[in-house]
C-alpha cells in the first residue's frame, strides 16, 4: 500500500493561514493584483499556493475580457465585417458572462475550501505562474 503525502484534517488546519482563506474574496475585488501583492508578499506555502490559484484563474478571465472588449469594438464596423465579426463575438462575449459568475462561486468554492485547510484549483486553469517560475 502506497503512502499518501497529503495531511491529515488536523495537520491541514495546521498548515492553513488567513491569507490563504481572504486571498480569493481580495480576488473578486482587485482581480489578480491583490493575489499577485499577497504572492510576493507571504512565505507561507498554503497562501502562496492559493494566491496562485487565484492569479492563474483571474490572468485568464482578464485575457478574455481584453479579446471580448476588442471584439466589441469591431462589431460596429462596415459589413460584411460587423457579421464576420459579430459570430465571433457574442459567443465571446456569452462565455465571458458565464465565466464573470463562475468567478464568483469558484471564488466562494476557493474561499471554503481554504479554510477547511485544502488549496483548491480553479477548474480548467492554466498554470501560468507556475510556468513563470
Amino acid at each position: 500500500m502506497a503512502i499518501s503525502a497529503t495531511p491529515s484534517g488536523s495537520d491541514q488546519s495546521k498548515n492553513r493561514s488567513l491569507g490563504g482563506i481572504l486571498v480569493h474574496v481580495l480576488a473578486l475585488f482587485t482581480s489578480f493584483v491583490g493575489p499577485a501583492i499577497v504572492y510576493a508578499a507571504s512565505n507561507h506555502e498554503f497562501t502562496r499556493e492559493n494566491a496562485r490559484n487565484a492569479i492563474n484563474w483571474h490572468i485568464i478571465v482578464q485575457v478574455l475580457w481584453a479579446v471580448s472588449f476588442v471584439l466589441s469594438l469591431t462589431m460596429s464596423l462596415p459589413s460584411p465585417f460587423d457579421t464576420a465579426f459579430g459570430l465571433i463575438g457574442l459567443p465571446v462575449l456569452l462565455a465571458f458572462a458565464v465565466l464573470g459568475s463562475a468567478t464568483f462561486v469558484f471564488a466562494i468554492v476557493a474561499t471554503w475550501k481554504a479554510a477547511s485547510g485544502s488549496a483548491w484549483s480553479y477548474p480548467g486553469t492554466i498554470n501560468i505562474i507556475d510556468r513563470l517560475r
